[in-house]
């Protein structure tokens, strides 16, 4: 089946912290064992059949293991198997552009445009061009990918792209925001990133990752195209069938198509922390100048948070059938690093794992299929509009929920133990949105493929606005469209305020302040503005270095 959705990962926000779950809070794993049990204790079960690598580290030591979900039937990886990291790469970009920094080439306030081929048309704002700053903070208001990208094989998406076509996309691009005014990840940007940061190295990208950093660190299975000795991991979809390898022009492929290495990893996430032994002294600076904070939640492609507390720098990654993570602690030496042979990306990917692995207080839940309710077959019932595609779920006459997209081939879909729908012939995540009202119908769904989130709304259904009885809260109510596919609900709930990101779940919020709330479990204040007649006509939401501001839309 076609993808309904593009492949551009959406900004997400409130995420960390907010399932009123029991949650896994121990001490780092000081023995295989120990990992073995946290891993266990996440995918034992888990309907997506993943075989995960992980290591844990702290200062000198470090800690490996694995574990499989034991739902599918073919064989976990070797313990020196190579994995596509997926986003991951991009932050092995971000060193090379440190490099060039460092060395007087590159500049982050240089215009974007001074490293691409001359002639090139870059969209700009008045005086104000897109810098190689806005590309590696994701603030150059690019879209996920290139219009008009060609895609003959939705399964190896980037593999039609040519560098050319790459170039000629960016001059169709109509800038819709203030350039670096918020954060919406841009495989579109990286590329460009990508195939500038090669052109000023010598014209080959993967020639440079090797020379600057898998040989300094002993990285010695991390390749682009060309393996030296690491053999590559096979990739899976969620449910345990095989799917093949993504390919892409090698010179773009600093976006995130590095394969590498449990060991590989390692030894590339001590040398971020500096901890690796005879590291080039220029290569850590280099590493530590990408770690440094930029604008909107992000250093140098490393997303910058504060979970519970706990500064960190992080990155995902995923690809058609892999994904990855890297945590760093800096301030304490710590790192994890995890690797699985299958897509998570639309499950939510690896962070829960991670971040509960460094002792954070994050749930450690196994997504097992279960028996969906009737009830709740019967509520998600009718047509709906998801990002401008018509999806029809309907029940069948032996109880099965089936679902079709205009155009498309029929699909069955099943539910999961955390409460999300999913089908099961290829990778995507339907969460129905839980009304302000227990018991009333579901008028909201977002649909997650492919790294992307679209919202979907019942066709032919009045939702009733937001509401709340408080009248110290009542101005509040309402929705706010913060990005393109995110906005924020404000309501209340048997007698609580609660606020609603798209795709995820209610979380509670508490007043802290005129026109201002705190979302304490994930680290985030909400500030509403007023217009000249007192009514409130936009929220701001503010959430690890990130603010992102959106215009009232449901009064």
């Amino acid at each position: 089946m076609p993808p309904l959705l593009t492949l551009s990962r959406a900004l997400t926000l409130l995420s960390l912290g907010a399932a009123l779950l029991p949650a896994w809070a121990a001490p780092l794993p000081d023995s295989p064992a120990a990992l073995e049990q946290r891993l266990a204790a996440r995918l034992s079960g888990d309907r997506s059949g993943a075989c995960v690598q992980a290591a844990v580290i702290e200062r000198d030591r470090v800690v490996r293991g694995s574990a499989c979900a034991g739902t599918r039937s073919d064989s976990a990886p070797g313990p020196g198997a190579a994995f596509e990291i997926g986003s991951v790469s991009k932050t092995m970009t971000a060193f090379l552009v440190a490099g060039l920094i460092q060395r007087g080439q590159w500049s982050l306030d240089d215009p974007i445009a001074r490293h691409l081929p001359e002639g090139t048309a870059v969209p700009r704002q008045g005086e104000r061009q897109i810098l190689v700053r806005d590309l590696l903070t994701h603030s150059a208001g690019l879209p996920g990918l290139p219009p008009g990208m060609p895609m003959p094989k939705p399964e190896d998406p980037y593999a039609a792209l040519t560098e050319a076509q790459l170039l000629a996309a960016l001059g169709r691009v109509t800038l819709t925001r203030a350039i670096g005014s918020q954060a919406e990840y841009s495989n579109f940007g990286m590329m460009l990133v990508s195939l500038a940061v090669a052109r000023s190295l010598g014209g080959d990208l993967e020639a440079a990752l090797r020379e600057r950093l898998f040989v300094p660190l002993g990285m010695g299975g991390a390749y682009v195209t060309r393996p030296l000795t690491a053999r590559p991991a096979g990739g899976h979809l969620p449910g345990g069938a095989a799917t093949p390898a993504w390919t892409i022009t090698p010179n773009l492929a600093g976006v995130g198509m590095v394969k590498a290495t449990l060991d590989d990893m390692v030894r590339y996430a001590r040398a971020e922390l500096g901890s690796l032994p005879d590291t080039p002294v220029a290569l850590t600076e280099a590493l530590r100048l990408t770690q440094q904070p930029l604008a909107n939640g992000f250093a140098m492609n490393w997303v910058v948070g504060k979970p519970q507390g706990r500064e960190l720098r992080l990155h995902e990654g995923g690809t058609g059938g892999f994904s990855s993570l890297v945590v760093l602690e800096p301030g304490q030496q710590r790192a994890v690093v995890l690797l699985a042979d299958t897509a998570l990306t639309d499950l939510g990917g690896l962070s829960d794992l991670g971040l509960a692995l460094l002792g954070l207080d994050v749930p450690l839940l196994p997504r097992r299929e279960v028996a969906m309710p009737a009830a709740l077959r019967r509520a998600m019932v009718g047509d709906w509009d998801v990002g401008g595609v018509t999806l029809q779920i309907r029940e069948a006459a032996d109880g099965r929920l089936l679902g079709q997209a205009r155009g498309q081939s029929e699909f069955e879909l099943r539910q999961d133990s955390r409460g999300d729908l999913y089908p099961t012939s290829f990778s995507a995540l339907l969460r129905p949105e839980s009304p302000e009202a227990e018991g009333r119908p579901v008028q909201r769904l977002s649909w997650h493929q492919g790294g992307g989130l679209m919202q979907g709304r019942r066709i032919g259904s009045v939702e009733a606005a937001p509401a709340i009885a408080n009248p110290a809260w009542r101005d509040w109510a309402g929705e706010y469209q913060l990005a393109p596919q995110f906005s924020l609900r404000i309501f209340e709930r048997d007698g609580r305020l609660m606020v609603q990101g798209s795709g995820q779940s209610a979380i509670a919020a508490e007043p802290a302040g005129p026109d201002r709330i705190e979302i304490k479990g994930v680290g985030a204040v909400v500030e509403f503005e007023r217009d000249a007649a007192g009514q409130v006509v936009a929220a701001v939401l503010r959430q690890g270095g990130q603010v992102l501001r959106g215009a009232a839309l449901k009064r």
